[in-house]
């Protein structure tokens, strides 16, 4: 996880001229995509190895003025005409794909931003959320619906309505059926459970807390092979393992979902005072969370508890949280991306949280003393923060523009 030596990578900051919709990493490449509230979609080449990284750089931003990494724009483009609502990269990360309030999915190579196809097929309101399979792109929409296009052409194979009371808030792929059709989705206070070739197979009971954000934490020994599951005539059994659905929920809590049961969840934990609004999964049973509070929390899924925190800054909380191949985790908030290096102390944490996952009451007192002491004065700075914030206004979409010195490569839609 760490750089060699002992080094822990510098963290990287990215700015934007407005606020940030989404963002999406390429699955094997330092590639970032974010998309804009101006409709607007950039691509940024950050550090893949310790070559990258310069001393006193000016291509991207360091708060102690020291190491920074080598950040490149490759391209931007204004790609809608409303705000772009969701960026995805396929699961092989040869296409790029966003969608906005203009109801335009348009899929694009990732490194000149060339439109490959487009469409506006009957997306039925603003989309709310989009991921892409090995088959589909699945686009969420304010009138929970879900909508699923075939990822070469775009074109429109099914649509399931009234998935929840409100808008959708969330997708995540089942992989542990070893195919592409199985899938939840979260909105207003429910789960739902899909199959894309039968339809509808399951709501939740009422959470009776609003369901932000969703993601699906597998063991380590996981591997998805999605031929398997296709060349299967049903999903058997067998094919399931092990794991983990978690969500992030307005009241600061994340409730986590086991052993396939889709009714209720069975156990929660406490991780802010203020809404988690997203998260991603991370290697080894974690998974990242970012929330109104401004931190991203790396969190040990089995031990149900934050393993580090990274404080995001800004006014707008964090709204898009993912991993890239390396392990480092990408945040994005307000008008800023920042990647963040994941020291090698996780190791020994992620040991030592094995060893006490059964521990005492008397032992979680002692940790949390520790913690108490450890970051009180970040507390204090971050409720100073907090009071400051809530006499500002929460609609920045266009304030505090930054103009940029590359060129706008016009044309590429």
């Amino acid at each position: 996880m760490g750089s060699e030596g002992g080094r822990a990578r510098p963290k990287t900051t990215i700015s934007f001229p407005s606020t940030i919709f989404g963002v999406a990493v390429h699955p094997s490449r330092p590639l970032v995509a974010t998309g804009l509230s101006t409709g607007h979609v950039f691509a940024h080449r950050y550090a893949a190895d310790e070559i990258d990284i310069e001393t006193n750089g000016d291509s991207g931003d360091s708060d102690d003025g020291g190491i920074t990494e080598k950040i490149d724009l490759i391209w931007r483009t204004r790609r809608h005409k409303g705000s772009c609502r969701g960026v995805a990269f396929d699961e092989e990360g040869a296409y790029l794909y966003s969608v906005g309030t203009d109801s335009v999915i348009k899929q694009a190579l990732p490194d000149t931003g060339s439109v490959i196809t487009k469409n506006s097929y009957d997306i039925d309101s603003s989309p709310s959320a989009l991921t892409a399979t090995t088959s589909h792109i699945l686009v969420g929409t304010e009138k929970a619906s879900l909508q699923g296009f075939d990822r070469r052409t775009l074109k429109p194979t099914f649509t399931f309505t009234d998935l929840h009371n409100d808008y959708i808030t969330s997708i995540s792929h089942l992989a542990q059926y070893q195919n592409s059709y199985h899938l939840i989705t979260t909105g207003s206070t429910t789960v739902t459970r899909i199959d894309i070739r039968k339809g509808k197979l399951s709501t939740s009971e009422d959470q009776e807390d609003e369901i932000l954000c969703s993601c699906i934490s597998y063991p380590p020994n996981f591997e998805y092979n999605p031929s398997e599951g296709r060349d299967s005539k049903a999903a058997v059994p067998e094919k399931r393992v092990n794991v983990t659905a978690v969500m992030g929920m307005a009241t600061g809590v994340l409730t986590f979902w086991m052993k396939d049961n889709w009714e209720d969840q069975q156990t929660r934990a406490i991780m802010s005072n203020e809404s988690i609004d997203c998260m991603a999964e991370y290697p080894d049973q974690r998974i990242i969370a970012g929330g109104a509070d401004g931190l991203v929390r790396l969190i040990d899924v089995r031990g149900r508890k934050v393993i580090k925190e990274y404080d995001h800054g800004g006014e707008d909380g964090v709204v898009a949280v993912a991993a890239d191949s390396w392990g480092r985790v990408i945040s994005a908030g307000g008008e800023v991306v920042r990647v963040w290096s994941v020291d090698d102390e996780l190791d020994e944490l992620k040991r030592l949280s094995d060893s006490d996952d059964n521990g005492t009451e008397s032992d979680k007192s002692e940790n949390e003393s520790d913690d108490s002491d450890d970051n009180g004065k970040k507390s204090k700075k971050r409720k100073k923060a907090k009071k400051r914030r809530r006499g500002k206004t929460k609609n920045r979409l266009v304030a505090n523009a930054r103009s940029s010195s590359k060129p706008n490569f016009s044309g590429l839609d």
